[in-house]
């Protein structure tokens, strides 16, 4: 350390203490030698009697010395364990450089902070280059709405599907949170059809963008298609742990409706359509596989009484199923559309106006029903 810039030497540094007691010397000594623990030119012996001096400016009385610590030492990596939580505990002027930069801080550090309840440390650690899972977690659990917000919206964060859960659970109507969320480079799909159900249209855009969700997709969203928006999430028929995951979510959260499982039938899932009657049955999915799949018509009538269908719906899933299994669906814009009408065919020429225990009005009821399953998009591609 020479010349006229050089660094203050360690015995320059200590010979300034000695003379001089003032809280503005010791912030420049504790400044001077924040910034040069991590170099290379203290011997071993200057680098015990340096972090010796550290320990003791961490503690001074004055709190801006310890201040002007915390900012030199805030990205050493060479910090000492107990001195980074030293100050990371003080007040929030002191910790909160060393709890938003230094890399010696360990997550059981930064969780424990958490815990504390402060809600300055925990944005402070929100916003961190990065957020481990665990630390995410405890601050989705523990943090307020700014907190919560913050770590959503860190790009950095490592948010796994519960805390994504838990997040939209306590601050799911905010749009302070969805819209970070949407942002989000992934989204479980559990996650995001938790999100479809609560995203306004003023999401559309991002939506679009960020997810590659169709215009059409997006469109449902602002017209209340909520369930077609839903069953967007899902590409081409999805892999099967994709589609049980999502039905799973949905369940657990009260939306897996009659509504939503017909209008899959009326469209065509039927990976969709066995997963859901599956979990409102209480039985493996691969045995509601086969009944919705099977040649006969008492395996699948069983299936949907027990998952809750009334009998109206049970003629309308019939159809829809029958339909499904004797036409491959094509990729095209209008296929679901023409599909859907196919079945609404189907359903008027299979049980006639006459039969015992088919009414006009049942008919009537039926043919409202499969309606609105294709009016919708009718008219969002005529508009």
């Amino acid at each position: 350390m020479t010349g006229d810039d050089a660094a203050p030497t360690l015995a320059q540094l200590m010979s300034k203490l000695s003379r001089e007691a003032t809280p503005d010397a010791r912030g420049e000594v504790a400044d001077a030698l924040g910034r040069s623990i991590d170099g290379a030119d203290f011997s071993a012996a200057e680098r015990d009697i340096a972090l010796d001096i550290v320990r003791r400016l961490a503690g001074d009385i004055e709190q801006q010395v310890r201040r002007s610590l915390a900012d030199a030492v805030r990205n050493s990596v060479g910090l000492p364990h107990d001195v980074a939580v030293k100050l990371a505990k003080d007040v929030a002027d002191v910790s909160l450089p060393i709890i938003r930069d230094s890399v010696v801080l360990t997550d059981g550090d930064l969780v424990s902070i958490v815990e504390e309840g402060d809600s300055d440390k925990q944005l402070a650690i929100a916003g961190r280059q990065e957020v481990s899972e665990v630390v995410a977690g405890a601050l989705v659990e523990r943090g307020n709405e700014d907190v919560v917000v913050a770590v959503v919206s860190n790009p950095g964060a490592a948010l796994n599907e519960p805390s994504l859960g838990k997040a939209l659970e306590r601050f799911g109507d905010s749009p302070r949170l969805q819209e970070p969320m949407v942002g989000r480079a992934t989204l479980p799909i559990g996650i995001a059809e938790r999100l479809v159900s609560l995203v306004s249209d003023k999401l559309k855009d991002q939506l679009l963008s960020r997810h590659e969700i169709s215009p059409d997709l997006a469109t449902d969203l602002v017209l209340e298609g909520r369930e077609r928006a839903t069953l967007g999430l899902l590409t081409g028929s999805g892999p099967a742990r994709q589609v049980e995951d999502l039905v799973r979510e949905m369940a657990q959260n009260g939306r897996l409706t009659d509504s939503i499982l017909l209008r899959a039938a009326c469209t065509g899932d039927l990976s969709f359509v066995a997963a859901g009657l599956a979990v409102r049955a209480g039985i493996p999915f691969r045995n509601a596989d086969l009944l919705v799949h099977d040649d006969g018509t008492s395996g699948l009538k069983s299936l949907a009484s027990k998952a809750g269908f009334s009998e109206h719906d049970r003629i309308i899933l019939r159809a829809a199923v029958d339909v499904a299994r004797g036409i491959e669906m094509v990729d095209a814009p209008d296929a679901r559309d023409r599909f859907a009408e196919t079945v609404l065919e189907r359903v008027l020429t299979t049980f006639d106006a006459d039969d015992e225990g088919f009414s006009e009005e049942d008919a009537e009821y039926l043919i409202k029903k499969l309606s609105k399953y294709t009016e919708k998009h009718r008219e969002h591609s005529s508009a």
